[in-house]
């Protein structure tokens, strides 16, 4: 493996090899290119985040934000489809990206709702038929990330001139990297097969019902950073084939620690250096595998924007409680929906094992016949 090799690898795939070196110049070579690559990787996103803040407004960061993390995740993972749906579908979640969000907010909260399924289900039912490839943590993620930083009017035109350019770069990169793959399924075939009782169909059906109630139950407290909410209600609900009571406290107790160590270090370095505590977070964040770790550093960059906001204090007990509340739903959601599924399917499964009508004739006629004959 070469150093350009190595710095391709996951984190967590690279630290493993890491430990694993057969002597010391081979760790020292994967060492090395984890550090460069995280390196590299934060300066493109300053340089890449910039240039599209300085065309299209800092008020559209957030748009900017999610075209980078697109662009670095499609290099490596498709849909699990036909390429010509996949783009079609790529093309439609980039439209679902720009315009829901924003239209969910402007009505009363039972058409959001219903406006936020929709867009949620599509969303996961086309880019999220593989669920280990992570697309539900990328693209809702994103989802609820714009959900929070909604534009209008001026703003939303040039947040819809952003999102078409990145879907144009990142269409580009998707087309690329995956032209020459084999797809064994079209995107009408997966639709066609998906069932609420099956376990893939089960998982997609409470992601999506699970975070749009989520986000729902959110806009009727009328807390403030609702995406908050449906971040931890998100991460709690699409782990695919868990129990989501691990997942909630790794959680909370990263959003726990990373809120009140932010407040140290916000109260402790000058005022010059606050603007850095993102880059300097994010630096961290690419040398971490662990999510614990990964939830407490994140803190970091979410707190930062909201203290401007809020002020650092109150940005800080909005954040942990805002978590409380979508981690709590969310593990609710999880027992109450699965216990609700579960029960149908077996209901289900019992009356597809049932005899005919007229068997059932038959054997309660030969029992009333065999009891007579006992009886005389």
């Amino acid at each position: 493996m070469n150093f350009y090799q190595a710095m391709q690898l996951d984190v967590s795939v690279c630290k493993g090899k890491i430990r694993n070196a057969a002597n010391p110049s081979e760790r020292h070579k994967l060492i090395a290119a984890l550090i460069v690559k995280d390196i590299l990787c934060v300066l493109f996103a300053v340089v890449f985040i910039s240039i599209l803040n300085f065309l299209f407004g800092d008020e559209n960061s957030s748009a900017a934000v999610v075209i980078f993390c697109i662009l670095l995740t499609v290099r490596f993972v498709d849909f699990g489809y036909c390429l010509k749906s996949s783009l079609i579908n790529f093309f439609i979640i980039f439209v679902l990206l720009t315009f829901s969000p924003c239209i969910a907010q402007s009505v009363n909260p039972a058409w959001g709702f219903l406006i936020n399924f929709l867009s949620i289900g599509f969303i996961v039912i086309s880019a999220c038929h593989e669920p280990l490839y992570g697309g539900a943590g990328l693209y809702l993620f994103a989802y609820m990330f714009l959900y929070g930083n909604p534009v209008g009017g001026h703003l939303l035109v040039l947040r819809v001139f952003e999102m078409l350019l990145g879907c144009l770069l990142c269409g580009i990169i998707f087309y690329i990297n995956h032209r020459k793959k084999d797809y064994g399924k079209t995107f009408s075939q997966i639709v066609k097969d998906f069932s609420l009782f099956g376990p893939l169909g089960k998982w997609q059906f409470q992601v999506t019902l699970g975070l749009s109630l989520g986000i729902l139950v959110g806009e009727l407290l009328q807390v403030d950073r609702i995406m908050w909410v449906g971040c931890a209600c998100l991460t709690v609900l699409s782990q695919y084939g868990e129990r989501p009571n691990k997942r909630a406290f790794q959680r909370l107790g990263g959003v726990v620690a990373g809120s009140v160590l932010f407040g140290i270090v916000y109260q402790l370095l000058p005022a010059s250096a606050h603007s850095y505590l993102g880059i300097y977070s994010g630096l961290l964040l690419g040398l971490c595998a662990a999510y614990h770790w990964k939830t407490l550093l994140n803190c970091f960059g979410a707190l930062l924007m909201a203290t401007n906001i809020f002020g650092v204090k109150s940005a800080i007990i909005l954040r942990i409680i805002n978590n409380i509340i979508g981690c709590c739903f969310g593990v609710l959601f999880y027992y109450v929906y699965n216990f609700i599924v579960d029960r149908f399917a077996n209901a289900r499964t019992g009356r597809m094992r049932l005899p005919p009508a007229n068997k059932l004739y038959r054997m309660d006629s030969y029992k009333s016949f065999h009891a007579v004959s006992l009886q005389k």
